[in-house]
C-alpha cells in the first residue's frame, strides 16, 4: 500500500510539472533530443514517422521509441515474441512491482514495454533511460531462455 501512495505522488509531481498554467512555462518546454541520447548510448537511431524512431542496440536489438512531443513522453516498445512466445512462459520476475517497464501480450504477441515523462530532462537522462530499457529487454531474453532450460530439463518446452 505504501509503494502504491509512493508511486501516486511521484505522478502527481509529474502531472503537476506538465499542466503548470502558466504560458511562459508551456512555451519554454523543452524535449530531450532522442537522436543526441541515442548517440550518448552509443546506439543508432533512425527516425521514420512523424514522433517514432527505432533504435539499434551494440548486439543488433531493435526496438521503438514514439514520442510525444507536446508533453515529453517517450514510449519504448520492443517485440520479444521471438524470445518469449506466451508471456505465462517469461517467468515471475516480471510482476515484480518495482521493475520498469511491463511485458504484455497482444495479438498472440510478447511486447516490452515503458514510458518515461522527461519534459526539460537532458540527453543524458534520456540516454540512461535508451541504455536501461535495452539492458531490461536483454535480461527478459536471458529470464525466457532460462525458463525454456529449465522446461526442457523437465518436458515441458516454451
Amino acid at each position: 500500500m505504501i509503494k502504491i501512495f509512493q508511486k501516486s505522488l511521484y505522478l502527481l509531481a509529474a502531472l503537476a510539472a506538465l499542466f503548470y498554467t502558466n504560458a511562459e512555462a508551456k512555451e519554454r518546454l523543452t524535449c530531450p533530443s532522442l537522436e543526441k541520447a541515442a548517440e550518448l548510448a552509443d546506439m543508432k537511431v533512425r527516425h521514420f514517422g512523424d514522433t517514432d524512431w527505432e533504435i539499434e542496440s551494440k548486439d543488433e536489438g531493435v526496438f521503438y521509441v514514439s514520442v510525444g512531443y507536446k508533453n515529453c513522453l517517450f514510449r519504448f516498445v520492443a517485440n520479444m515474441s521471438k524470445f518469449i512466445p506466451k508471456l505465462n512462459k517469461a517467468g515471475d520476475e516480471w510482476s515484480k512491482a518495482n521493475k520498469i517497464g511491463n511485458l504484455i501480450e497482444s495479438d498472440g504477441k510478447v511486447f516490452f514495454k515503458h514510458h518515461v515523462l522527461l519534459p526539460f530532462a537532458s540527453e543524458q537522462t534520456l540516454s540512461l533511460n535508451i541504455k536501461m530499457f535495452d539492458y531490461l529487454a536483454a535480461k527478459a531474453i536471458d529470464k525466457a531462455i532460462e525458463v525454456q532450460a529449465k522446461a526442457e530439463g523437465g518436458g515441458e518446452r516454451l
